[in-house]
């Protein structure tokens, strides 16, 4: 298939931050919204739809787009799902294409497999077939995925207006130096600014804390932050870590 994803060298994680390979299976309102989102971002982005008509209008409007059937494992496999960084199964209302699909890509060992839900029962069984996020798409959705699914970004994000956010990071990578607010100086440094700090293993025994100066910050906080998109990417990207990672 001419338009599969390729198999390319990774000798950088550069490549993820500039440049992440998304798939996405679905061509419809969110699948496309999400495409275009990612597309804005920066990333390489491939939709996957079964309609031939559909396939020719996003052609049409500038997509990457190939004609599948995502319940096809084999065809699946031919496409370079296997490549991508990420996998996005958003077949609409066809609940069993999207199970059956999540599925086949689990058995291929897709990297990251993110589904769309269209309720509450759906989304667990596509967590227990192997899903890695679910997802039931409101108005804004699409684009706060996109922002999730790109630069690495692994916090939780909430669009405020324009392009400020308000975002959970986990500090502990290997160049986070802990340190009180004071001395970590970020609205100087990094233009961004420290709302509140949680702190605790389990979600449900976590410490929240006000930010004030003499506040230490240690490896695995997560720092709910407020400020520009870009702003925020740079210092996850840098310093952010997945709750539950060990740095060395």
């Amino acid at each position: 298939m001419s338009g599969a994803i390729p198999s390319l060298p990774r000798e950088c994680d550069c490549y993820l931050f500039m440049s992440r390979r998304v798939f996405i299976i679905g061509g419809g309102n969110f699948g496309s919204q999400l495409a275009k989102r990612l597309a804005e971002l920066g990333s390489e982005v491939l939709i996957a739809e079964q309609d031939p008509k559909k396939v020719e209008e996003l052609s049409g409007d500038g997509f990457h787009v190939m004609e599948l059937d995502a319940e096809d494992e084999s065809a699946l496999m031919q496409a370079g799902v296997q490549n991508a960084d990420v996998v996005v199964v958003s077949i609409g209302n066809n609940m069993q294409g999207s199970i059956i699909a999540t599925l086949a890509l689990k058995d291929l060992g897709v990297k990251k497999i993110v589904a769309r839900a269209i309720d509450d029962k759906h989304a667990k069984v596509l967590g227990k077939v192997g899903a890695d996020i679910v997802v039931l798409p409101n108005r804004d959705m699409a684009e706060r995925l996109a922002e999730r699914l790109m630069a690495k970004v692994m916090g939780e994000r909430s669009p405020v207006i324009d392009d400020f956010q308000i975002a959970h990071i986990c500090v502990g990578s290997n160049d986070f130096e802990e340190g009180s607010l004071a001395d970590l100086r970020l609205p100087q440094k990094h233009k961004i600014t420290v709302l509140l700090v949680l702190r605790g293993e389990k979600e449900e025994d976590r410490d929240v804390m006000e930010a004030t100066p003499d506040l230490f910050i240690r490896h695995g906080d997560i720092l709910i932050v407020f400020g520009k998109r870009e702003r925020i990417n740079y210092y996850e990207q840098r310093y952010g870590i997945t709750k539950g990672t060990e740095t060395n």
